[in-house]
C-alpha cells in the first residue's frame, strides 16, 4: 500500500512576485543565512552565566562519582 499520491496535473510552480522580491537582495539572504549558521561570539566557558552552570554541573558530577 502506497503512502503517497502522485499528482499528475501540471501545476504552475513559478514563484510569486513577492517571493522573488524577498530573495532578490543577496545581502539580506546572506545575512539571514549567517545568523542561522554562525557560532556564538563568546565560547561557553567565557560567558559568566554558562560558566556558572558548567561549574555547578561539574561539582555535582564530582560529588556523585566520589561517593
Amino acid at each position: 500500500m502506497r503512502k503517497y499520491k502522485l499528482d499528475k496535473e501540471q501545476k504552475n510552480l513559478e514563484p510569486t512576485k513577492d517571493q522573488i522580491r524577498r530573495y532578490k537582495s543577496f545581502s539580506s539572504v546572506a545575512h539571514r543565512y549567517g545568523t542561522l549558521t554562525k557560532r556564538p561570539k563568546k565560547p561557553l566557558y567565557k560567558d559568566p552565566r554558562m560558566f556558572m552552570v558548567l561549574l555547578v554541573l561539574g561539582l555535582m558530577a564530582l560529588l556523585l562519582f566520589l561517593e
